[in-house]
């Protein structure tokens, strides 16, 4: 097998995890279900009073965020091997953008956010970026740190990379290979594309 591209989310993926959704959850009194969905279905001005509160989350996170360690490196070794690279995340592109500009100085060829029409765990922003690079899904490595990260990823037909931070879930299972750092998902890149 050859990944000729790899999708990446951003929190606690590209970057440490920072977000504190016990926190977001309790501000926003939501106890259960997906945060996004359940906000989705408030009415207004309901709806736009809760993505401001996650808004005003990002944008803290933003201030304070760091590459998982050799990250930067990685990435940049990875287009230089002419990896197509992308993310998708929950974030807005405001908030990818700040990370783009003060660290994360690496080209990405497509960026998916929250504004796109679906929302992990949906396949769609899979399948999208798998159709505008032309590739099969078996040629393409989602990297993530949730679970949506891996259902988008396995429902798409992609492969699934479970990125696990030391406080993460426990989504082995449910992912083609786990990584605990961007050393080790590098070689598991370089073994596949040998």
């Amino acid at each position: 097998m050859r990944y000729k591209g790899i999708i990446f989310d951003m929190d606690g993926t590209l970057t440490v995890p920072l977000l504190d959704f016990n926190r977001i959850r309790s501000d926003l009194g939501i106890t259960e279900g997906d945060i996004a969905e359940v906000i989705e279905s408030w009415p207004e001005p309901r709806r736009a009073q809760g993505w401001k509160l996650i808004e005003k989350y990002e944008h803290e996170a933003c201030k304070n965020n760091q590459l998982q360690p050799d990250a930067l490196e990685v990435l940049s070794r990875f287009a230089a091997g002419r990896i197509r690279l992308g993310i998708i995340t929950r974030n807005t592109m405001k908030s990818v953008e700040k990370l783009l500009k003060t660290k994360l100085t690496v080209a990405f060829d497509i960026i998916l956010t929250r504004e796109f029409p679906h929302m992990k765990p949906s396949p769609e922003p899979v399948l999208h970026i798998l159709e505008k690079w032309n590739m099969a899904p078996e040629e393409c490595l989602m990297v993530g740190d949730y679970i949506h990260d891996i259902q988008a990823a396995n429902a798409a037909g992609a492969v699934s990379c479970y990125y696990k931070n030391a406080h993460g879930g426990d989504y082995d299972r449910e992912a083609d290979y786990t990584v605990k750092s961007f050393k080790e998902l590098e070689a598991l890149v370089r073994k596949a594309n040998e």
